[in-house]
């Protein structure tokens, strides 16, 4: 009786590990470098192609080289459908890293095509200039809406020294952090506590459903994203 719970309790921590440890890896880019461009947010990074943000195509939609892999990829079926606001998060955050100020997040809601969520996308004075769609059971934006966004965006405003030279603060950070568990976690993470280190890092934990610490990151305030 006693190997039987210890075998369920290595298999429990073995399932952990499988979905918390690839979040860091799949997110981080080599040498913090800005690898896919500012549309990887969502995939796509790479033109059309659905890249996952820094990893040129080691992780995508169908897993590691396309065959498969532990975390499959963000295409795949979240165990919990996206909600309204975490589709209004994942909006927020790209506008963030995109240093679009003069685009804000509009309100999100059903979209008249079944599992799908719509995000009204505002200009400054809060007229709509796009509707985002995204697919509730994947968390992601939708190719042609990725598509129409290129169109009414076009360039980025920050070359890449200005991208740099920011540093994001600690709200902007802990946004961040959500949109980052959002798109990776599959419906079943959360983040935990975020704080700043005396170097000017943030360190982050990720928490299953019932609270407990699945796994602890640095984040860059640069980037945003995880350099450990």
């Amino acid at each position: 009786m006693k190997r039987k719970n210890t075998l369920k309790l290595a298999a429990a921590l073995i399932a952990t590990t499988m979905i918390a440890t690839p979040l860091a890896a799949t997110y981080a880019s080599p040498g913090e470098r800005d690898h896919g461009g500012k549309w990887s947010m969502f995939g796509g990074g790479h033109g059309d192609r659905d890249h996952m943000r820094g990893e040129r195509g080691e992780y995508r939609e169908n897993g590691k080289h396309g065959k498969g892999g532990m975390f499959h990829g963000e295409g795949r079926e979240r165990a919990v459908p996206l909600t309204f606001d975490e589709a209004r998060t994942l909006v927020d955050a790209m506008l963030l890293k995109m240093g679009e100020a003069n685009l804000k997040t509009g309100e999100a809601r059903a979209s008249d095509h079944a599992g799908k969520i719509d995000v009204v996308l505002l200009n400054a004075t809060g007229d709509v200039v796009e509707v985002l769609k995204f697919d509730e059971q994947t968390g992601r934006m939708d190719r042609g809406t990725r598509h129409d966004l290129r169109k009414l965006i076009g360039t980025p405003k920050m070359d890449k020294a200005s991208r740099y030279d920011r540093k994001f603060t600690a709200d902007q950070m802990t946004l961040l952090a959500n949109a980052m568990v959002i798109r990776f976690g599959n419906g079943e993470l959360k983040l935990g506590d975020i704080s700043e280190t005396p170097r000017g890092t943030f360190n982050a934990t990720i928490t299953n459903q019932a609270g407990d610490i699945v796994r602890e990151m640095e984040l860059s305030s640069v980037t945003g994203r995880p350099i450990s």
